[in-house]
């Protein structure tokens, strides 16, 4: 399993609609994220930043099936204008991923991954 996060910056305005849609998640969209590759999903928010933290095999991959999901693509149709454009994803849709620059339990054992 691959660990990944990225940051998301949100539009202030919508700043308490995305808390408050993330505190309190559709079950069919938690089902849909389980079902598609997501082993764990974990949102932390700073101002109007998000940082969010996966872990998936593939992330890449995992939205592409959930985007294909009805349920997913209302959800995401709801939140979408809450998040500013072009930081999450670069020119050819995949997710920029923050760089990994320390892991105790990985450099303890003698290696630093990406993942």
């Amino acid at each position: 399993m691959n660990r990944y996060c990225i940051v998301l910056e949100l539009e202030e305005k919508f700043v308490k609609n995305f808390k408050d849609l993330h505190k309190d998640p559709w079950p069919e969209v938690l089902k849909a994220l389980k079902e598609n590759g997501c082993d764990e999903i974990i949102i932390w928010s700073h101002k109007n930043s998000v940082i969010v933290f996966y872990e998936s095999e593939d992330l890449d991959e995992t939205y592409r099936k959930l985007d294909k999901n009805e349920i997913f693509q209302k959800w995401g149709a709801l939140e979408g204008p809450w998040i500013k454009e072009g930081v999450s994803k670069d020119k050819e849709g995949k997710f920029i991923t923050l760089e990994k620059i320390f892991d105790l339990r990985q450099q303890i054992s003698g290696e630093l991954t990406q993942f």
